[in-house]
């Protein structure tokens, strides 16, 4: 494991985590949408950061009683270094308190994403979300308890 740090959003990481998103995602969500979960979610936009630099993000929330990763992303050079496990094993504890289960939705075709939330305890649910994401594919949602 390399030596990051998480955190929370802090204004200064805008510009960073709008590059990150917009290299990981063929539609990212534009900038705004930042400032919006940061005002709605506060400590739960988790900030990786790595010798000062915004490195990694994730937004979860609480949505009708249950926890919901809403986007998680790290940045080309610094995957498969345990970034996105440690930001979403914190997202879990931190909703653990206050909800029973926590879901996402994932891109069929995110073959790594897939295997870290079946290594996190995610199982797919059977739903499907059909043309969840902009480019027309569908999503596969996916579930644990905490």
């Amino acid at each position: 494991m390399s030596d990051f740090k998480l955190g929370t959003f802090e204004s200064d990481d805008l510009d960073q985590i709008v590059a990150i998103e917009k290299a990981s995602f063929p539609d990212p969500y534009p900038r705004i949408v930042f400032a919006w979960f940061k005002s709605r979610v506060g400590e739960g936009f988790i900030v990786a950061r790595k010798d000062g630099r915004v490195v990694g993000y994730l937004i979860s929330e609480v949505r009708r009683g249950r926890g919901h990763i809403v986007s998680m992303a790290v940045a080309a050079d610094c995957r498969r270094m345990g970034i996105g496990e440690a930001m979403a094993r914190k997202s879990i504890d931190r909703l653990a308190g206050r909800v029973k289960q926590v879901y996402l939705e994932v891109h069929p075709s995110n073959k790594a994403g897939i295997l870290l939330y079946h290594k996190l305890s995610f199982e797919e649910t059977g739903r499907v979300r059909k043309r969840y994401y902009p480019d027309g594919e569908d999503a596969i949602e996916m579930a644990r308890t905490v």
